[in-house]
Order: C-alpha cells, then structure tokens, then sequence
C-alpha cells in the first residue's frame, strides 16, 4: 500500500495543477452554420498519447501535441472562409504572419521553406491563469489583431488555412501550460482526468461555444 501511495503521489506531481481559476475553453472557431456548423469542421488528429488518443481510441498520429480541426471541403472551404476564434479571454502574446497557406505535404526537406516546419501563419494567447493556447496553420493576412491586445473570450481572429507542416486546412490548437508543456484540454480514460472545455462534448464530435 505505501508503494501505491507512494507512486500515486508521483504521478499527480506530474501533472499541472487544478485550480479554481483555472481556465476553460469554448470551440476555438466559428460554429456558424457555414462554417464549422453542420457539418463543416472534423476532428482529423487529437493529441498522441504513445499510440493511442485522451479515449483510447486511434485518432491521432505520432507525437502530434494538440487537436487538428479539418475543414470539410478542403481548400474550397477555406477560400469561402473559416474563422479561428480565440478559446478564452486573454491577450495576443505572439503571431507570426505572411507564409504560404495552401500547402498540401510536410516539406520536411527544408523546414524554414514553404511547408516547413517554421513556416506557418499562427497566433498565441496568453490567459489570466498564464497558460496559453496556440492557433496554428492560420490563412495568410488574415489576422485580426495585433500583438498586445486584449481580448474577450470569442473572436474572429483570423482564418483557417493550410501554411507550414499541412496536409490540408485545418486549424491546430494547442494548450500550454507553462512549467509543464503542452496539455490537452480533453478528459477520458487514456488522457487527462479533467476537462478544459466548458463543454467537451462526444468523441470525434466538437467542443461547445459557451466561454467561460
């Protein structure tokens, strides 16, 4: 029993702390009918737990750090236009904007060319509880706000695209938790034990839109 107890006590110092202002997540982009409503994202990758997702199941690829939302309909739906939108309130802590976004491969030859790994349009935020959430593979020049401003939980923050490391359009998000890394805001048996949306919702289904 003390080596139970023992090893119990390591793993929840693994793990970030739980606290009441802890920060909670809406879906980070427009659910809009024509947009990511009916039908108009998907969930293509969750975050890689050594093979499996936070369910246990196989959406996922090897070492992938976050969630990718795909957009039904490809590149067309991203030229019609799809809105990122900042998960919680908080503030534009860094972006970087201007790289080719219609990438279809991983140039994985030249990560600093089109395609690269270091080529993509993205925007971080910084919340009230100091953790961060990252919007990655954004459309070029389509960004809202500049670095420093502060904004309330849900706005259209530039749209989703397909720059850097992409195989199609697809927003990437991405918790961070400084201290520890990256997170993941979903809960299930092979993953986290406590969600950060303020409502999850089912597997392979899409996060609410209810802000904090």
């Amino acid at each position: 029993m003390k080596q139970l107890t023992t090893a119990l006590a390591f793993v929840l110092l693994a793990l970030p702390a739980v606290s009441s202002a802890q920060t909670m997540f809406r879906f980070p982009a427009s659910q809009l009918a024509d947009q990511c409503g009916n039908g108009g994202c998907t969930v293509s990758a969750y975050k890689d737990y050594g093979g499996r997702d936070y369910a246990c199941g196989g959406v996922r690829y090897s070492g992938h750090t976050g969630t990718d939302y795909a957009l039904v309909g490809g590149f067309s739906k991203m030229d019609y236009g799809v809105w990122a939108m900042n998960a919680a309130r908080g503030y534009v802590e860094a972006s970087v904007d201007g790289y080719y976004d219609r990438c279809n491969y991983w140039n994985q030859a030249n990560p600093y060319a089109a395609c690269g790994l270091y080529t993509a349009n993205y925007i971080i935020m910084r919340h009230p509880d100091n953790t961060q959430t990252w919007y990655w593979h954004l459309k070029a020049y389509t960004q809202q706000f500049a670095r420093g401003t502060t904004l309330a939980c849900g706005n259209w923050i530039a749209r989703v695209g397909s720059s850097g490391a992409s195989t199609g359009p697809h927003l990437h998000f991405e918790y961070f938790v400084p201290g520890y890394g990256t997170d993941d805001p979903y809960a299930g048996s092979c993953g986290t034990p406590y969600t950060r949306w303020t409502a999850q919702g089912a597997y392979r289904g899409l996060p609410g839109i209810t802000c904090q």
